[in-house]
């Protein structure tokens, strides 16, 4: 099949990754796959001067700087404007694929000859810094519907009478992200991905860390985002904090850890609860996302949605919890994990485009 991805950007979120790995995987299994998305975004004139008047100067960062589609073994097409994409930009293809809200709203103007219309949906994108009622309106589009979560299924059968949907879950890469059996720390580690959105919980995290510190003072705290270190809000004295990092980093930050601290209000799936289970680290994470499924037959702790007095007591629980006990919680994590694999994933993906 040929088969086009419509992305609105290239950049390191996870929603991308999950894009770029479907797209190799798919190729790898004989599909004509391309990838299209609009180049980033210039800088009005305001936003240069503002810049060299901060004495910052203006530095255009390359669109293939560090992301998920480098090296790619399929087709990736950067078009040299930032607005959106339209019809002639894209190839004729058996099947297209939106992966975000914009992308819906493009992809709704393309004729059939662009291919059969799917909508891959991998959160709820109701945030107040987005248009509410023109990313509701993309839900009620007459396309296929491919999402991530089982609530995100009933989320659109319930509030938006949508039906014909299908649930391919994330997985995990497991020549990427892994870890060999190993005890708990001498002194407790948690870990964390830090993100500037509020709805990621990282300063009700960092808070929790604060006051749990005051009363075991060695515990230690490692984090990793996009952000540069002096832009992370909040972060504890003494905190290590990673910009960034490298898959490869990545998997050695998840391994130092004795639980990861997942702390969304609001989650599509949440891909690092996945990443970190596969390198032995329990989990500490919120009632959202794929985390209740994941985690309610141990793996690791399931705390409420900002409550950060449940927070603290799990986080106390990894701490004074007996070297035996937290080997049993990371080899259930482990085990787990090693049932999510994006080759099984690919192909449940692939069985639903060609029904079409």
């Amino acid at each position: 099949m040929k088969i086009t991805f419509i992305v609105s950007g290239l950049n390191l979120t996870g929603g991308l990754r999950v894009i770029a790995t479907y797209a190799n995987l798919l190729t790898k299994r004989g599909h004509d796959v391309t990838v299209v998305s609009p180049s980033e975004k210039q800088p009005t004139l305001k936003e240069k001067v503002k810049s060299f008047l901060n004495w910052k100067g203006y530095k255009h960062k390359k669109i293939f700087d560090k992301t998920f589609f480098e090296h790619s073994n399929y087709e990736v097409k950067v078009l040299d404007k930032s607005g959106p994409i339209k019809v002639n930009d894209v190839p004729d293809a058996d099947v297209i694929i939106a992966t975000f809200w914009i992308t819906a709203e493009w992809l709704a103007k393309f004729p059939e000859t662009k291919g059969k219309k799917v909508y891959f949906i991998q959160h709820y994108e109701i945030h107040d810094w987005l248009p509410i009622d023109r990313v509701k309106a993309t839900f009620m589009l007459p396309f296929k519907k491919i999402v991530v979560a089982q609530w995100l299924s009933e989320t659109l059968k319930n509030e938006y009478q949508q039906y014909d949907i299908s649930i391919v879950s994330n997985a995990v890469d497991h020549n990427l992200f892994y870890a060999p059996k190993r005890n708990k720390n001498l002194v407790t580690t948690f870990g964390m991905m830090y993100s500037e959105r509020q709805y990621k919980g990282s300063q009700l995290a960092f808070d929790a860390f604060n006051k749990l510190k005051m009363k075991y003072p060695v515990i230690r705290l490692v984090a990793f985002g996009t952000e540069e270190m002096e832009k992370v809000k909040g972060l504890p004295e003494d905190a290590d904090y990673i910009p960034q990092p490298t898959q490869n980093k990545i998997r050695e930050i998840y391994s130092r850890c004795d639980a990861w601290l997942f702390t969304s209000s609001v989650e599509g799936f949440g891909l690092p609860i996945l990443e970190a289970m596969a390198c032995r680290s329990p989990v500490i994470g919120t009632r959202c996302g794929a985390a209740p499924d994941l985690l309610r037959l141990g793996g690791g702790l399931l705390v409420d949605i900002g409550d950060i007095h449940g927070l603290l007591s799990a986080m106390e629980k990894v701490c004074i919890m007996e070297a035996t006990q937290w080997v049993n919680m990371s080899d259930l994590a482990y085990n787990k994990a090693l049932s999510y694999k994006w080759e099984d994933k690919a192909i449940e993906l692939e069985r639903v485009i060609s029904s079409l």
